[in-house]
């Protein structure tokens, strides 16, 4: 009987993160879910600022979604494309639609 080795997509995105976050202990707390060949990062104690620098360490770029109702809030999903280690990441961040036109302007 022999041993094969199976592989496991997901072991890749997860040696990213940890190599992300080793490698860059001050970024934001984010929550993460690592999918089948792809990190997805939240901020969600964080605004612009925070996931401004996810973005300097990781590049890529900084995207916008629909408006929508959270509470009596109006807010956007921003959303931080880029690569790490060949690995494809997106971060978002949730903001109210009143700051993202004040940084914005």
């Amino acid at each position: 009987m022999s041993h094969q080795s199976i592989p496991i997509p997901q072991l890749g995105a997860a040696l990213a993160l940890v190599q992300l976050l080793q490698e860059n202990p001050t970024l934001p707390v984010a929550s993460w879910s690592v999918g089948e060949f792809a990190l997805h990062g939240h901020l969600h104690d964080g605004g612009f600022e925070e996931l401004g620098r996810y973005a300097g360490v990781l590049g890529g770029s900084i995207r916008p979604e629909l408006d929508f109702l959270l509470g009596e809030r109006m807010v956007r999903t921003h959303y931080l494309h880029s690569t790490w280690r060949d690995i494809p990441v997106r971060v978002a961040v949730v903001v109210p639609v009143a700051e993202r036109t004040a940084v914005t302007a």
